[in-house]
């Protein structure tokens, strides 16, 4: 998965991308403004974006890409609007000041257990130049399916998940969870968006299908068409109590996913065989204790770094072969990072391999729940901390499981909660983004 750039397209290849995750930096900061968390609600889940009365949803096509920085989700708990590159470099130059935050941190301690459900991950060829079966193989029970394809060819096409119900009868299908963005080919935007549509409220969805029935995951994807160069970019959670063939396929936007199947082959994979089948596709770290922001100081977990964090292996059931999944797409985390004493804990994410645009979901001990858009008030943050990274000469620290924050990385506010809160957040690396990323924690500036 990478992400485009208006003047040098898919600029940061995985193998750049690996580079820089190798000698990737504990030394960052936030930006003018981006460290003064606010205290959440008497509730502790604080809305991101204010609502606006009467707002649309963005129509991506409708901008050129010199103005394409945008939160653009139509969610129902956070509100979405067009921001010019313009006015965003306005609003940091302008910025209040910052207070001054250039402090050793210190890696937190956590616990990794795996389990749920059985991740099925289609990316690859992530540039189709021609139609058939993208990735296919057979689930029972609780599954994700997460597809990223680039329509590479001349004509519309159209991505879609297919079903067979290849089981000894009936069978109940229920998607508990879904986001899939708008075809685009402004990458950054698709990502943004399809993270905002799955970590939102939503509420789940059923059918059935006999045996031997064919049909697509979820209507919408016949309705859903690719220009060339568009970007798809969709995920899944759902469960089936028969066996069920699951196929990802692109094919022509004329017709239809059904009758295209019937004749449809399996695709080879590229040279980066980012596809396969993972099991245990829910990543649980689990602090191994509360963290006090009045004697624990500053503190970060990594996400995704393939060192402290591991990427899962596979295997590609078109071929036999293993696989591995780099940035541990599809994997859904759960945070469970506890807090306690007197005072308030400030939590941030940080982008450390470079630009990223995601959204995350938390939960308070009440059982409230919100949505967090990273970073909140733009479509994507980061760029160029990849390379800032790896000019830091950072290994001994790493080494030893220290960083400095310093004044210039950008922070994601998640927001600052008390002992009474206990909370808990969903994470999964959003297509199109750069990985690693952190979490971090730090007491809460004093109102």
């Amino acid at each position: 998965m990478k992400f485009a750039h208006k003047t040098h397209p898919h600029i940061l290849c995985r193998k750049a991308f690996l580079s820089a995750a190798a000698a990737f930096a504990l030394l960052f900061a936030p930006t003018s403004g981006a460290a003064a968390g606010a205290a959440l609600p008497q509730d502790d889940v604080r809305a991101n974006l204010a609502p606006e009365t009467g707002a649309e949803r963005t129509d991506l096509r409708a901008h050129q890409d010199n103005t394409r920085c945008v939160t653009q989700a139509a969610t129902t708990t956070g509100y979405s609007r067009l921001v010019t590159r313009g006015e965003a470099h306005a609003a940091k130059e302008t910025a209040a000041p910052a207070r001054h935050l250039s402090r050793v941190m210190h890696a937190w301690p956590v616990t990794q257990e795996d389990g749920g459900a059985t991740l099925l991950f289609s990316d690859s060829p992530e540039y189709a130049t021609q139609d058939g079966i993208l990735y296919r193989d057979v689930v029972q029970g609780a599954a994700r399916v997460l597809y990223y394809h680039v329509n590479q060819m001349d004509a519309p096409k159209k991505v879609a998940v297919v079903l067979e119900n290849v089981g000894a009868g009936t069978s109940m299908v229920t998607i508990s969870r879904s986001g899939a963005g708008r075809p685009s080919p402004h990458y950054l935007d698709v990502g943004k968006e399809t993270q905002a549509l799955y970590f939102d409220a939503q509420r789940s969805r059923r059918f059935y299908m006999n045996k031997g029935e064919v049909r697509v995951l979820d209507d919408a994807m016949e309705q859903t068409v690719l220009a060339p160069g568009d970007l798809v970019y969709g995920t899944y959670d759902f469960s089936t109590t028969q066996e069920m063939r699951v196929s990802v396929i692109i094919y022509p936007a004329t017709m239809t996913a059904p009758a295209f199947l019937k004749r449809a082959f399996v695709l080879p994979a590229d040279e980066l065989h980012l596809r396969g089948t993972f099991a245990k596709a829910d990543r649980t770290l689990r602090a191994q204790r509360a963290y006090d922001p009045a004697s624990d100081g500053i503190v970060y977990v990594l996400l995704a770094d393939n060192e402290s964090d591991r990427y899962r292996t596979g295997i590609d059931a078109t071929d036999g072969s293993r696989v591995l999944n780099y940035g541990n797409y599809g994997i859904l985390y759960h945070l469970e990072v506890p807090v306690q004493g007197r005072s308030r804990t400030q939590f941030y994410l940080s982008p450390f391999g470079g630009t990223y645009a995601g959204a995350m979901r938390v939960q308070v001990r009440s059982g409230q729940q919100q949505l967090l858009l990273t970073p909140p008030d733009q479509t994507f943050f980061g760029e160029g901390s990849d390379e800032m990274t790896e000019v830091c000469g950072i290994e001994r620290a790493r080494a030893a499981g220290l960083g400095i924050l310093m004044d210039r990385m950008e922070l994601a506010d998640l927001g600052s909660y008390n002992a009474n809160s206990t909370p808990s957040f969903l994470f999964s690396p959003p297509g199109a983004s750069n990985l690693p990323a952190a979490l971090i924690m730090m007491p809460a500036e004093e109102k």
